[in-house]
């Protein structure tokens, strides 16, 4: 019975110290990762949310930037830190993105990853200068009667605008040219100065040009109208039944977390996205505050990859 009890010990011992750091977490710092420069829309949404899961967790969660391609050098870094709950990761659309454009990555993009919750959703919205289509119809139906005239923008190729507007071709028949910008600001400008016909961006990128009667929004790409801009008519239930696009913000963290710590990282998620003022925040970057389960989560990023790998191979997009 001695030599059961000794043995054991080690088992206890190590299961006590589990609960210990559960209990006690966090007991330091969370390093929050972002995979794009500072000063851009994922420094501004992690530093939001960041902000307060300090107050809820009860320690700082400092932003920490780690750029390079597309956010893979971020999303590199968290899959392989340690699973302790102190490295955590805003991940955006474009990790289901890149899943479809690389070949070879060097970290799976689900496996290795906790998904923890989205924070928020955003779609795109098709802009054209005022007045150059009747509507988003109208553009369809000049489109496919002069194939490979009309040009869409966008922020560069292999970006989720990009693919957009690629899945808008494949579900009406149409036939666009596709014109790669740096960024979504240039390729606003582009189509301010006659470049382009039409550009493929988020609200923040062609909304203030709209107010300000440049451009015309025909269509949104998630499959209902977008509830802070309820007048632009989805592609959905348009030209394009049944589409539904948005991408997303949201929390990761290496696969391995203790699903206590995970629980507790999502309820400070959770607690930010119904403060009303970091909701607000969250709305006025052109998101819409939409929090879910780990599982959820990961739903959707499977479901995305599949969908962009799908338009990335039927539009020939070459892969790296």
């Amino acid at each position: 019975m001695f030599k059961k009890l000794v043995m054991a010990a080690p088992i206890l011992a190590m299961m006590a110290g589990t609960a210990f750091a559960q209990d006690d977490y966090p007991s330091r710092s969370i390093r929050f990762i972002i995979g794009f420069g500072a000063g851009g829309n994922a420094d501004t949404v992690a530093r939001i949310i960041g902000e307060d899961m300090s107050k809820t967790l009860g320690q700082p969660v400092v932003v920490e930037s780690k750029p390079g391609a597309g956010g893979n050098v971020a999303s590199d870094f968290v899959s392989k830190a340690e699973p302790d709950g102190y490295t955590i990761q805003l991940m955006v659309g474009g990790h289901a993105v890149s899943a479809a454009l690389y070949n070879e990555q060097p970290f799976d993009p689900i496996e290795d990853f906790t998904f923890v919750s989205t924070i928020g959703q955003f779609p795109f919205f098709v802009a054209a200068r005022a007045g150059a289509f009747d509507s988003i119809e109208d553009l369809i139906a000049q489109a496919k009667a002069a194939p490979g005239t009309l040009k869409i923008g966008h922020s560069g190729v292999g970006s989720t605008q990009h693919l957009t507007g690629e899945l808008m071709d494949m579900e009406t028949g149409a036939d666009f040219i596709h014109i790669p910008y740096k960024g979504g600001a240039a390729a606003a400008t582009a189509l301010l100065g006659g470049e382009v016909d039409v550009v493929i961006d988020t609200g923040t990128v062609v909304a203030p040009q709209a107010e300000g009667g440049e451009f015309d929004l025909l269509a949104v790409s998630s499959k209902d109208p977008w509830p802070t801009m309820s007048d632009v008519p989805s592609l959905s239930n348009t030209v394009a039944p049944g589409l539904d696009i948005v991408s997303w913000t949201g929390v990761g963290m290496p696969a391995g977390v203790d699903p206590a710590i995970v629980e507790k990282v999502r309820s400070a998620v959770h607690a930010a996205l119904a403060n009303p003022e970091v909701a607000d925040r969250i709305v006025a970057l052109g998101a819409f505050p939409k929090p879910n389960s780990g599982e959820e989560m990961r739903g959707m990023i499977e479901h995305q990859i599949a969908v962009w790998t799908a338009v990335v191979d039927a539009a020939g997009i070459e892969k790296n």
